[in-house]
């Protein structure tokens, strides 16, 4: 038994893919899960899967949300948000240019769409956008195949895999407070495994990895949040999961243009602030060359690949299959078709899977050559 790792293609510093295409893959594999626990005929056998990707700005509203946006909420979330044209989070993830109309030469931005969202998860208004990853696991919790979990369990499952690949692939000591996702003390997160402890992994058993890494210390600088976590379940199969802040925007940056976190209150929680994993090593104490250090990981494909390693590990299955570009975009393909799905596809949809495809159409020509 593997774990399927689906990674939605994206193209820096412009081309990503809209939330909602997202969430629609997620919906489908669900759908699908849910049709084998039925026993339908033409249902396809079980294999624990995850999707990964980095979308268009969006910010999602939770069920805690009781009041609709007013009008004035609504149009300074909705707002183009300013990207540096150079990619962010570049390290080795792809990139093609920008449409000449996305690019604002004076200040050296390229602005993209931004999207608001209702979203199945508990909790208010958090963001997803350029320079994080977004990782959703699509298990049935109950299988026999691998670990089962409880609902507690499984929250923790998605806080433990987060907390050690940050700490594994960074250096970053993270931990959970009684607030949801996961949290360092700005300022003083840095501190990397010795050698011994590197070596120490071994593979955790169902809940025995239940115990949270509750460390909230006196020490250090302030609380901040550095991965999101929102989950949401039907007939034990997971949706969403966890998203992880690898190169934005922090506290210092007030613009409301550039920092998409400036314009509200991420997740409802008063006076806590929002960091990110580069923001993180660019505070390293002890290590100014903290950040070129683990360059080659700054980006979400490497974050992603990282998480999954470690969630196979801790579900219990044997490795990691990650589907290539142009097999998950055949499959994005179907389901923007409409022959998968009866639901509306968005054209900001379609118009994604359109360009991903010219693209690589346009790289396999050229290898021809």
């Amino acid at each position: 038994m593997h774990l399927l790792h689906l990674r939605l293609p994206y193209r820096a510093p412009s081309l990503y893919p809209p939330y909602a295409l997202a969430s629609r893959l997620q919906d489908h594999l669900r759908r699908s899960l849910l049709d084998l626990k039925d026993n339908r005929p033409s249902s396809k056998p079980y294999t624990p899967t995850l999707i990964s990707f980095t979308p268009l700005p969006t910010y999602t509203l939770g069920r805690r949300q009781a009041s609709p946006l007013s009008g004035d909420e609504a149009t300074r979330l909705s707002a183009p948000v300013h990207y540096p044209s150079s990619p962010l989070a570049s390290g080795s993830s792809p990139s093609m240019p920008a449409p000449s109309q996305r690019i604002d030469g004076k200040h050296g931005t390229v602005q993209l769409p931004v999207s608001i969202l209702h979203s199945p998860r508990g909790g208010l208004t958090t963001y997803h956008g350029p320079g994080q990853v977004v990782l959703w696991p699509i298990l049935d919790l109950i299988s026999f195949q691998h670990n089962k979990y409880t609902v507690r369990c499984y929250t923790r499952l998605l806080e433990k895999t987060t907390i050690f690949t940050l700490l594994k692939s960074f250096g970053l000591k993270a931990f959970t407070t009684e607030d949801p996702g996961v949290w360092v003390r700005s300022g003083a997160a840095w501190a990397p495994l010795t050698e011994t402890e590197e070596g120490g992994e071994k593979r955790e058993e169902a809940c025995a990895m239940a115990g949270t890494e509750e460390y909230v210390g006196e020490d250090g600088g302030p609380l901040a949040k550095i991965a999101a976590l929102g989950v949401h379940l039907r007939r034990h199969v997971s949706g969403l999961g966890t998203a992880i802040n690898i190169d934005m925007p922090g506290p210092e940056v007030t613009s409301e243009a550039l920092n998409p976190w400036a314009r509200f209150v991420a997740c409802g929680l008063e006076g806590k602030t929002v960091t990110s994993v580069k923001g993180e090593l660019a505070k390293a104490k002890g290590d100014p060359q903290a950040t070129q250090r683990y360059e080659g990981m700054l980006n979400p494909p490497a974050v992603a690949g990282a998480w999954a390693e470690n969630l196979a590990r801790n579900i219990g299955v044997e490795n990691v299959k990650t589907l290539g570009e142009d097999e998950v975009v055949s499959l994005l393909e179907e389901l923007v078709s409409g022959k998968i799905t009866p639901e509306e596809v968005g054209e900001d949809e379609r118009e994604f899977v359109r360009l991903i495809r010219e693209e690589l159409d346009r790289k396999r020509d050229v290898g021809r050559v």
